[in-house]
């Protein structure tokens, strides 16, 4: 199952809220790329529907960048990403709702990656010969937001990777 990059960023941040950890829109966007990937790699097949952009510091989600942009370089507090109601036009809260199975898989990659400053979730995102690196390396002129990442990119990278956790 695949889900909108808006549960699986809700869920991130009550992950994070529940364990007091702080999450910035930067370290949020390089988490949700960490969880597609593993998860990808995992069950082969993509996590998150919504395409990944190559921005100047790493993976993007678009919306979800867009509706966090005004903490900065803050933490996310009190906050989720919104869906718009298609009849009025307001921004409504959705629960994440994602498969108990996946939930656990998502949470043991974001106990791997919680201790990580955006820095250094920045730079794992900007590692050589990865999905970002390629995608940003063979645009001619920088045109972002907009490069898209192809999931095939995602998937072999992360699948030529050492596992990081075991899910039963």
């Amino acid at each position: 199952m695949t889900y909108d990059v808006r549960d699986v960023a809700n869920f991130t941040l009550d992950f994070a809220e529940q364990r007091d950890i702080p999450i910035t829109n930067l370290a949020l966007q390089k988490l949700l790329y960490f969880v597609h990937g593993w998860y990808f790699a995992f069950y082969e097949k993509p996590l998150i529907k919504n395409k990944f952009e190559a921005w100047k510091y790493g993976p993007v989600q678009r919306v979800i960048y867009d509706q966090f942009k005004q903490f900065r370089d803050t933490a996310i507090r009190g906050e989720r990403a919104m869906y718009i109601d298609p009849l009025t036009g307001d921004p409504v809260y959705r629960e994440p709702s994602i498969e108990p199975e996946h939930a656990e898989m998502i949470r043991g990659v974001l106990e791997q990656y919680a201790a990580y400053t955006a820095g250094q979730l920045v730079d794992e995102s900007h590692v050589e010969d990865g999905p970002w690196e390629y995608v940003w390396q063979q645009a001619e002129d920088v045109v972002y937001p907009g490069m898209k990442i192809p999931d095939a990119l995602i998937f072999d990278h992360f699948k030529r990777l050492s596992p990081i956790l075991t899910v039963h």
